[in-house]
């Protein structure tokens, strides 16, 4: 569950070009099954050691949401790419900003 936590920081951290942690979605959609389940993974885990007051509210939401769906981190990346696949406008963004659409479709924005 504490992977689930840092969901949220997938809608606010920042994503560079020179940051070699991020790939494209296009780029992270190419990867193998495995692949792309431990980015997704690892990438939770990266970004849930940063979470600050409101954004750990706004990550238990999501946590809250992919727990009762009873996602794997597997599952969330396969359908995640295939969310992303069907959006050809997040082809070119990062794989935070086809999360961050992918949970608000699935969950639901957070109360604010």
């Amino acid at each position: 569950m504490f992977k689930f936590a840092a969901v949220l920081l997938l809608l606010s951290w920042p994503a560079s070009a020179e940051d070699r942690l991020y790939y494209r979605f296009s780029q992270w959609a190419g990867l193998q099954e495995d692949d792309r389940a431990a980015y997704i993974s690892d990438l939770l885990d990266t970004l849930a050691m940063a979470a600050t007051e409101p954004a750990q509210r706004t990550a238990q939401h999501y946590s809250q949401c992919i727990t009762r769906s009873r996602l794997t981190t597997r599952q969330l990346a396969n359908y995640l790419r295939e969310y992303g696949r069907a959006r050809p406008e997040l082809q070119a963004n990062s794989v935070q900003d086809a999360m961050n659409n992918y949970l608000n479709a699935l969950c639901g924005r957070p109360a604010d």
